[in-house]
């Protein structure tokens, strides 16, 4: 198996006296009812999310995009009635708010989105954005903790697309990023939230559980040594350790021990696909374990998206809310992902601005 490593990406410094072209990528999905089964088609035929051999690869794909559109189909109209996915536009917004925010610390930047999977891709926007003048690019994946099958993967198709038409032009790729302060801070306030209203309104820490839940990975990938599980790992502990900090200078530490999922954080992972052995625990498995232990109160933080989209609003909010509900859990809860908060937003293009360009960011002084 092939395993894209972080420190083959391009890391270019780029001119902060030139506009670079700054490119949020991810998989993508459907943009309309008739465009479900070609987007899985083009996932599942890609080996380094489906690990199988290559020749049958194509075929296999094809198998697998036929069989399961009609399903994904009627999800994806649970969320749109246009079937189109939220994520789109969440990129396409985030990424004009990262460069408004670059612009505050002297990057001129401007904004685009390229997806793996579906339009738009890396052809149309690089095409878009040499238009508007940018010779230099800065490529952010919106997968926060790196595996080669997600963000190395997507990173790879972009890098080939910007390759063809400017061979040339000097590229900063991020790979992950699932340790940036504002990000941990912005999966910790809801987590930290919930908890101390539970703590506030007497309910016994016994009776209350925090998952925090991750896009899963086939494990040959880990086996193979894709890094995806220890950064995920790391980004879970460095989110419970401000969840319980929080909660201790809240005055409810001791309420605190009594709650799973703190004293021992570990992510649960969804999205499996096939017979193929994936990273656990499932996260209905981890819900079944503990609603069979009497938490009937779950909070469940994703740390894996960006966006809302299929994973979160359908997945996590109605498929696993609802068996929860099933196995006696009488209060769920799950927070939002990063969306357009300015907090994470702001960190990120601090981050960028200061890796990228070399520009003075204050608070990162």
């Amino acid at each position: 198996m092939d395993i894209i490593r972080e420190d083959v990406f391009p890391r270019d410094r780029l001119d902060p006296t030139a506009t670079a072209g700054l490119i949020l990528c991810g998989m993508g999905g459907p943009d309309g009812p008739d465009t479900v089964r070609p987007f899985l088609r083009n996932l599942f035929r890609d080996p380094l999310i489906f690990p199988v051999p290559r020749l049958i690869s194509p075929a296999l794909g094809w198998a697998i995009s036929t069989l399961r559109a009609p399903s994904v189909r009627r999800r994806y109209l649970q969320m749109d009635p246009g079937c189109v996915t939220p994520q789109i536009e969440t990129t396409r917004l985030q990424a004009v708010a990262m460069a408004r925010h670059l612009k505050s610390f002297g990057i001129q930047a401007e904004p685009g989105i390229a997806m793996r999977y579906w339009r738009p891709y890396p052809d149309q926007t690089v095409a878009e954005l040499a238009q508007r003048g940018v010779r230099q690019f800065l490529l952010v994946p919106m997968y926060p903790q790196y595996s080669s099958a997600t963000g190395g993967n997507t990173l790879d198709f972009l890098i080939q697309g910007i390759r063809r038409s400017l061979p040339d032009a000097p590229i900063h790729a991020v790979s992950g990023w699932g340790l940036l302060p504002g990000f941990l801070h912005a999966l910790a306030a809801p987590a930290l939230r919930q908890l101390t209203a539970w703590a506030a309104a007497g309910v016994p820490g016994s009776e209350c559980a925090l998952v925090y839940a991750a896009h899963s990975l086939p494990q040959s990938f880990i086996d193979a040594g894709d890094p995806y599980r220890s950064h995920t790992l790391a980004t879970v502990g460095a989110v419970n350790r401000l969840v319980s900090s929080g909660l201790a200078e809240a005055g409810h530490g001791g309420w605190a021990e009594d709650v799973a999922g703190l004293a021992d954080p570990a992510p649960a992972f969804q999205s499996r696909v096939g017979p193929i052995k994936w990273l656990g625990p499932e996260i209905t498995t981890r819900v079944r374990e503990l609603a069979a232990a009497g938490r009937r109160r779950l909070m469940v933080q994703p740390v894996s998206f960006t966006c809302e989209h299929i994973e979160t609003l359908i997945e996590l909010d109605v498929e696993l809310q609802e068996e929860a509900g099933k196995l006696g859990v009488v209060e769920f809860h799950r927070g939002a992902a990063l969306n357009l908060d300015d907090d994470w937003l702001k960190a990120m293009a601090a981050m960028l601005a200061d890796q990228a360009f070399g520009a003075e960011v204050p608070h990162l002084a």
